[in-house]
């Protein structure tokens, strides 16, 4: 890789599993490097900063890693509900911004966040890094090379695993709270509504149902079956959560010329088009290893370092967002809601 006479310089604010993953894969990246990190654990921090290699700061308050003037970008990787408040603090210290998903766990706070960033004139991106990632960006080239014209059905499986008996609580116990994660489509399944939407546009209408079947330690569903209506006129049907014993990832995607499927957990993709003696064409994919993550995380710098647009937007991350509030509305009041711009 050639080396920039320039890297941006960035501050990771939380150091949990997504912080201390873009530690890792920004090493691997010419065009960002990591400056300090930040978390209120300092051995998870300090572990974060060993993992990038280099000359990186150590923080436990994120106002001390706010006030570095050499610092113009930061992450914001911290538990959802902590998103907006943290993105605000950042954007008003003048910092460039990049938010881990969800973006938020309302509407209301996406558009707070992005009007925030429109005022401080300063750059706000939102990690949807699905669409990136090497099966769903294989994904994504085919339905653009038309390969199966336009596309009309989708429907997607993604479950978890699940051990026998009771679910086990994860690491994190801000994870089991709807509060504070959000439930189920906040935490995960934002992936799929903007995989969803890249591929068929923005939905018009959506009708969900969920339930809790074996995880009493969270207060949340743990199975969701979500409908989706396009305004191109395509149907999408997401079906996710942790209630299945043999986990898997798993679309498939439909327009007039054909059909494309996908199954993320075998790392495989392969189509076959709507014609007599059509064969299946399976379409080599590398392994991911990070480089949806790298993707993301460069795009993010050339946009701040060179104006280039970025891969992901904030109006991306805040469409995912009203996706899931807009399901979970349905969930309670038992109907189909309309999806307002």
């Amino acid at each position: 890789m050639a080396e920039r006479e320039q890297a941006l310089p960035v501050g990771i604010i939380g150091c949990g599993t997504m912080g201390s993953s873009h530690a890792r894969q920004m090493a691997a990246l010419a065009e960002i490097r990591l400056a300090a990190a930040c978390d209120v654990d300092e051995a998870r921090v300090r572990a974060t900063a060993a993992a990038a290699g280099g000359d990186v700061r150590v923080y436990t308050e994120v106002d001390r890693l706010l006030e570095q003037a050499d610092i113009p970008a930061v992450i914001v990787a911290t538990p959802n509900f902590t998103h907006k408040e943290l993105v605000l603090r950042a954007l008003a210290a003048g910092k460039e911004v990049f938010c881990e998903k969800p973006m938020a766990l309302a509407v209301a706070d996406c558009d707070e966040m992005i009007a925030a960033a429109e005022r401080a004139g300063r750059k706000l991106m939102v990690g949807q890094v699905l669409r990136l990632m090497t099966v769903y960006a294989t994904v994504r080239r085919l339905v653009a090379e038309g390969t199966i014209g336009t596309p009309k059905v989708m429907r997607v499986l993604r479950s978890g695993g699940r051990v026998a008996g009771p679910g086990r609580p994860p690491a994190a116990s801000w994870r089991t709270r709807r509060a504070l994660a959000g439930g189920i489509l906040f935490e995960v399944h934002v992936h799929e509504f903007d995989l969803m939407r890249s591929l068929l546009g923005e939905a018009s209408e959506v009708s969900a149902m969920a339930d809790n079947f074996f995880h009493p330690e969270r207060d949340y569903e743990d199975h969701v079956v979500v409908t989706l209506r396009f305004r191109r006129g395509g149907l999408g049907v997401l079906e996710a959560g942790s209630a299945h014993a043999i986990g898997t990832t798993e679309g498939l995607i439909s327009g007039e010329k054909g059909s494309i499927a996908y199954n993320a957990s075998r790392n495989s993709v392969v189509y076959r088009l709507a014609e007599p003696g059509a064969e299946p064409v399976e379409v080599p994919v590398e392994r991911d290893a990070g480089k949806g993550i790298q993707s993301e995380l460069s795009s993010f710098a050339r946009w701040v370092l060179d104006g280039e647009p970025p891969v992901v937007t904030a109006h991306d991350g805040r469409r995912a967002v009203q996706l899931a509030e807009a399901a979970y509305r349905s969930i309670r009041e038992k109907r189909v809601v309309a999806i307002e711009d």
